[in-house]
């Protein structure tokens, strides 16, 4: 039995280093005709969920006043989502930018699990924070850390402002600097391939008479939406090659014979196949229109007599022509539905099926309950699932998209000879005991034989040299586990589950 463990460990260090040597340069994404490709070459599916509220008033993700953040990130996991689409505007930048404290008293049914006995309970990790980037930056962290890819989603320049503002700039908001601030978020995030798209402005909108409108290739700099997507998406990539840039549609559109078309905000793409988007990096364009049904806006294409046998081919016009013809794969970066029943619903299972066929990537709109023309995956409670909506939802999911950094153990963390953390009993059947000789343990991380992290559990609120973790739910076999205290020291050590 001993050799048997000798060699397994052998095994283990070999993987884990090859796999770090490998991978750990980024598992980012690349545009290949009208498919997605991690770095392995491998095709990938974009399944997630808007969470909103960076881009309110409140400045943070919407329902931490009733939940845990991290509790509200493993749910969206457990339910089968591997992206998030994060919306944010551009005034949580400034300098005094503030936002609305989370609820630290709530004990959370996903995160909570007894410890600590006396509160605070939920956010603890945010406590201290002054910035909203703050919470962000710990929001993309978890991401990272549990293999969710995340697009963020320059909403709006002013909080609340995506109503009113039709353009990807404002009165007090230049198109320089809403390009500064995009080169600013990636500079960020730029070692974290958790953050493979920027979605760099949501719905350009305008109707076809209104001068101030959101155009697409008529040269206008003060309107031509092309034109502003080619600028900021090319300072994107300068800062970081290696992210997607996401492109929307705009609401109105003149084709070159003069014949006018309009479609939702964001959705109308007919200009891409005139007028497309370039790129100085282009596999890293990805086009992204919006699709909603009757209850946001009852369009004269819901009542038309061959409803809804005729969406299809408006889909195919308005923007799915882009991945029929090999252009550009499609993220569906909005789709909502509020209520069961009606045309609303009948709408919603023609563009399920339409998805599933055309093999689109999306981002449904929302995890929130609180969306008013929409709902949420999450009833008003805020935990209850509404299960008929992720049943509609269950074909269309697809796989993780593995993170590098911060996912995989590396050989040059293995350290067993260090005694400052005993973990007994080792072989374990069901508790695995953790003590320290010296410092307090802040977190706990879990690997399983490829060196990919499987649990985190984060112990820094409890000040405490000691925790027990459950095992029962982990699978026979040898495991790696990286144990960090309170000085910051790492150690790795390894244990087996009977």
């Amino acid at each position: 039995m001993k050799h048997f463990y000798t060699v397994l460990i052998a095994v283990l260090l070999l993987s884990s280093s090859m796999h770090s040597q490998q991978s750990c340069p980024g598992n980012w994404l690349t545009v290949d005709g009208n498919r997605l490709l991690d770095s392995n070459g491998t095709e990938v599916i974009l399944a997630g969920v808007n969470w909103f509220g960076f881009e309110t008033q409140i400045s943070i993700p919407h329902g931490l006043y009733a939940r845990d953040i991290e509790g509200m990130l493993e749910q969206t996991k457990d339910l089968g989502f591997n992206c998030l689409r994060i919306p944010w505007h551009n005034g949580m930048l400034r300098d005094g930018a503030t936002f609305q404290a989370p609820n630290y008293w709530v004990k959370d049914p996903f995160s909570y699990d007894g410890t600590p006995e006396v509160g605070p309970f939920s956010n603890l990790g945010l406590q201290g924070m002054t910035k909203p980037i703050e919470i962000m930056d710990y929001l993309v962290q978890w991401c990272q850390d549990n293999d969710m890819k995340v697009i963020l989603d320059c909403h709006s320049r002013n909080a609340d402002g995506y109503l009113q503002e039709k353009l990807w700039y404002t009165d007090n908001v230049s198109e320089q600097q809403w390009i500064d601030d995009w080169v600013f978020i990636t500079e960020r995030y730029k070692n974290f391939d958790a953050v493979i798209g920027m979605d760099i402005n949501n719905e350009p909108n305008g109707k076809i008479d209104n001068p101030n409108g959101a155009r697409w290739g008529n040269d206008d700099p003060a309107t031509d939406w092309r034109l502003a997507a080619e600028k900021c998406g090319n300072a994107i990539l300068k800062a970081n090659p290696n992210v997607l840039i996401m492109v929307e549609g705009i609401e109105a559109y003149n084709k070159p014979d003069g014949t006018p078309t309009s479609y939702w905000w964001g959705g109308n793409l007919q200009g891409a196949r005139d007028f497309p988007v370039r790129l100085d990096i282009p596999s890293k364009l990805m086009y992204s229109p919006h699709e909603y049904g009757p209850t946001v806006f009852d369009q004269v294409w819901f009542s038309a007599p061959d409803f809804p046998d005729n969406m299809p081919a408006i889909w195919e016009e308005q923007f799915n022509f882009l991945n029929t013809e090999g252009t550009s794969p499609l993220l569906i970066g909005e789709l909502g539905i509020k209520g069961q029943g009606g045309k609303d619903e009948i709408w919603f299972q023609k563009f399920i099926d339409f998805i599933k066929e055309k093999k689109l990537h999306f981002t449904f709109w929302a995890l929130n309950p609180n969306s008013g023309d929409t709902g949420g995956i999450l009833a008003n409670d805020w935990s209850t699932v509404v299960q008929w909506k992720m049943d509609y939802l269950q074909p269309i999911l697809s796989n993780p998209i593995p993170n590098c950094s911060g996912s995989v153990l590396s050989v040059t963390d293995f350290d067993s000879l260090n005694n400052d953390i005993v973990i007994s009993p080792n072989p374990t059947s069901d508790i695995l005991q953790f003590n320290s000789e010296n410092n307090s343990i802040t977190s706990i991380r879990i690997f399983d034989i490829n060196g990919r992290k499987i649990d985190y559990i984060d112990t820094s609120s409890s000040l405490t040299n000691s925790y027990a973790y459950n095992a029962s739910k982990l699978a026979s076999g040898l495991y790696m586990t990286q144990i960090t205290t309170a000085t910051k020291k790492t150690i790795t050590k390894k244990f087996s589950k009977k």
